[in-house]
């Protein structure tokens, strides 16, 4: 064994070329390393899900007209709007919280206007009032929430004179 490691001395310093023997195995023994060591990020990696969104939020009805006339502004009441949400498969999504606001948007009670999906992906809204000020035209916001999903608001419905 000892003139083994003599005869392997003598052939590193009778190498002119300033090679290292043994490179080839200890490049083999770093891409075997880095091929693991990435298959273990990757597979960690892999469990993590990718998020869910909320891809489809739209009205039933298109659209709100206003039909009267309030304090010289065009104004309605007793609108009823149905909004649908969808995930990014075009699932309904149950339980997301549903909220509208813009064109002064309000229940019969003046309060805030919000509500649940059921299970097919619907929130009805009825008996709200809206107006418009210094406008013909205005925008109410569909504003989607959802744990475990992204907010969703840009989806706008146009309400008209």
């Amino acid at each position: 064994m000892i003139g083994l490691v003599k005869r392997i001395r003598k052939s590193i310093k009778r190498n002119k070329d300033g090679g290292i023997e043994g490179l080839p195995l200890q490049l083999m023994v770093m891409v075997l390393v880095a091929g693991l060591g990435t298959s273990v990020i990757l597979g960690w990696m892999g469990s993590i899900e990718a998020p869910q969104n909320i891809s489809t939020v739209h009205c039933v009805q298109g659209e709100v007209r206003l039909t009267s006339m309030s304090n010289g502004f065009p104004s309605g009441s007793n609108i009823v709007l149905t909004i649908f949400v969808a995930d990014q498969d075009g699932n309904p999504i149950s339980d997301a919280i549903v909220m509208l606001s813009g064109a002064n948007v309000k229940t019969s009670k003046g309060e805030t206007v919000y509500g649940r999906t059921g299970a097919d992906g619907k929130v009805a809204f009825t008996g709200l009032t809206a107006s418009l000020i210094g406008s013909n035209i205005g925008y109410i916001t569909v504003t989607v929430t959802k744990a475990g999903y992204s907010t969703h608001d840009s989806t706008r419905i146009p309400v008209i004179k």
